[in-house]
């Protein structure tokens, strides 16, 4: 039992670690499951193609293409290659959401556990139309150079093999333009053997495919400087289908390289931020928890006393009556034995008291099959002695009588406390009839469960601050603010429902939502 809810525990801590990395990344991030269906996107992955959350999750990832065939294309090359638990990285044209082509480096991974796939993309658009329009025009090309800081290139496939490099291809290679004269052979003097080993193989893709070919690698130059460059190369041909030169661009990458370092960096110190926060919100939900019970603790014993105090003013009289019979000397066997029934039915009912409260308040989490007709009916069992004692009527009208699988015992005491928080308001505002109605009632998806009350209602501006920790508007009768904050956490977190409130008929109802 104990690893098992270490285990759950780690896992919540796994899960809201990468829930703060996947929101906070620089880097568009979605998960399609295996019904291509995007369930998951965060802020970056939204920014890039211009939808809002809601309006993109739980769509198919066709609405990212700019066509059903362009669709199909990627899913040949890219979804089967992951789903065959092969990383992937391409890129490809996608459509935003005002229908222009963007360009997005995509890499993709495959979930097993989940048969969901793992996205992660960047824009890479204005790259991509840079280099389309350096093509058409040498002119274009010339001026593109100096403001993108790409150089071109060209390497002629005869016996020489020559090549020929533009100005800004020799400021990203530190060499003088008037002395320097570039050829395959002096790569050999930039590049790791590693590193000239994938260049000439890219090369050689480039010549049989016919493609644009990519390739990212570090150079160093002769004055020790390492740079990052982007590179694609493409194949010029004869009219026979004979490769005449290689054609390609180079783009310094080195500043965007610093750039996904720093990012690292600032995620890893985003990731111990976090952890000190979660640690800070742990020890501050313990303290929560903490002055919830004792505040339970302290309402129980109230009730227990009020529900106490007639059976025990009734046991004292029966007592004294007794003893002035037998000072007396007026005893009756069957007189004296009656009122000891009574006695003895006075103590079970004391100790009836005792195991309602008990059951009521015990601290086992555990889910059971329930109506909220019961819920309701076990809370007013505890308090609806007391609420008789101070004249507030209690009306319910149900119209569910569905079961769930929930956890009972929490449900109740959030009915409890709502109730408890009614009483208070209706006697601090003094209401001539005051009133509590509780009803049930449900559609096809949900269970409703309201509690209404004609004490006045809240006022507009405490609204978004009511459920909040520690904000109370009793202060004046040692209000804590902890048990309504207490009540959403386990309606919405334990039993995956809704609490919400609102003002009605001069009054405040409070509606517990929860899924069938």
């Amino acid at each position: 039992m104990a690893a098992s809810l270490s285990s759950t525990v780690s896992l919540k801590q796994k899960a809201e670690r990468f829930e703060q990395l996947f929101s906070n990344s620089g880097v568009g991030i979605f998960i399609v499951d295996k019904e291509r269906l995007i369930i998951e996107a965060n802020e970056a992955f939204c920014k890039i193609f211009g939808y809002l959350p809601e309006e993109i999750l739980n769509h198919c990832a066709l609405d990212l293409h700019l066509s059903y065939a362009a669709y199909v294309n990627f899913a040949e090359i890219a979804f089967n290659k992951v789903r065959q638990n092969e990383a992937l990285n391409l890129e490809y044209p996608f459509k935003h959401k005002n229908g222009k082509m963007i360009w997005l480096r995509i890499a993709g991974d495959s979930i097993p556990s989940n048969e969901e796939v793992l996205w992660t993309i960047s824009d890479i658009t204005e790259r991509i139309e840079t280099q389309e329009r350096l093509r058409q025009s040498e002119a274009l090309l010339r001026n593109a150079e100096a403001i993108a800081h790409f150089g071109s290139w060209e390497i002629v496939l005869d016996e020489r093999g020559q090549m020929k490099w533009s100005e800004e291809m020799f400021r990203i290679y530190g060499e003088d333009p008037h002395s320097f004269h570039p050829t395959l052979e002096s790569f050999h003097h930039y590049l790791s053997p590693k590193n000239l080993k994938r260049m000439y193989a890219i090369n050689e893709k480039a010549l049989f495919s016919g493609k644009s070919e990519m390739l990212d690698y570090e150079i160093v130059r002769k004055d020790g400087s390492k740079v990052f460059i982007n590179t694609f190369r493409k194949a010029i041909y004869d009219e026979n289908g004979i490769p005449l030169k290689l054609v390609g661009t180079t783009l310094d990458i080195t500043k965007q390289k610093e750039n996904e370092r720093k990012i690292k960096q600032l995620n890893e110190t985003l990731h111990h931020e976090v952890q000190i926060q979660l640690e800070k919100l742990r020890e501050k939900d313990k303290q929560l928890q903490y002055q919830s019970r004792l505040i339970q603790m302290g309402e129980m014993l109230s009730m227990i006393a009020h529900q106490w105090r007639q059976p025990l003013a009734a046991i004292g009289a029966t007592t004294s009556y007794l003893l002035a019979r037998i000072e007396m000397d007026e005893i009756e066997k069957e007189a004296f034995q009656e009122e000891v029934e009574h006695i003895e039915g006075y103590v079970l009912h004391l100790s009836k008291t005792i195991d309602d409260f008990r059951n009521f308040f015990k601290a086992l989490k555990q889910k059971e099959s329930v109506t909220l007709e019961a819920l309701v009916e076990r809370t007013l069992t505890i308090v609806k002695p007391l609420l008789m004692t101070k004249n507030i009527s209690i009306f319910t009208e149900f119209t569910c009588n569905e079961e769930i699988e929930t956890y009972g015992n929490e449900l109740a005491q959030v009915i409890l406390n709502i109730i408890k928080n009614a009483e208070d308001a209706l006697m601090d505002n003094g209401i001539k009839e005051p009133t509590i109605w509780i009803r049930t009632y449900c559609d096809s998806r949900f269970l409703f469960l309201e509690i209404r009350d004609n004490a006045g209602g809240i006022e507009e501006a405490l609204f978004e601050k009511i459920f909040e920790a520690y904000f109370s508007t009793k202060l004046h009768k040692d209000g804590t603010g902890v048990g309504l904050c207490m009540s959403k956490t386990v309606v919405e977190e334990h039993c995956r429902g809704v609490l919400k409130v609102h003002n009605e008929d001069g009054g405040a109802v409070f509606t517990i939502i929860l899924p069938k």
